[in-house]
């Protein structure tokens, strides 16, 4: 009965953690489509060129928000990563170079 509970609750931790993790991207969408673009698209390509540097990250995601910010608009955003299949998107979102955004989201 206790582990049920405990599954449970890592459940729901879980579903809040991905629900937060779309709220905060869905963020990074309306930010993108602002006067900020540029500067934003900017800030994320020297996060990635410091992945790069460092090796801090695997080369999968390197490449794929590589994609994403060398695009450079919104809608690609959207589709690559808000629309994206679940699990492949929030894993995205785990490692994502828009994180300096985070202190003012909320």
């Amino acid at each position: 009965m206790v582990m049920q509970a405990q599954k449970l609750k890592a459940r729901q931790d879980k579903l809040a953690q991905d629900a937060s993790l779309r709220s905060f991207h869905g963020y990074v969408h309306e930010q993108l489509q602002s006067d900020r673009r540029d500067d934003i698209l900017q800030h994320a390509r020297a996060r990635i060129g410091l992945w790069k540097k460092g090796k801090l990250c695997s080369a999968y995601y390197i490449r794929f928000w590589s994609g994403v910010v060398a695009a450079g608009d919104s809608d690609t955003f959207k589709q690559r990563v808000l629309d994206a299949s679940g699990r492949r998107a929030l894993g995205m979102m785990q490692n994502t170079p828009f994180s300096f955004l985070m202190r003012e989201f909320h």
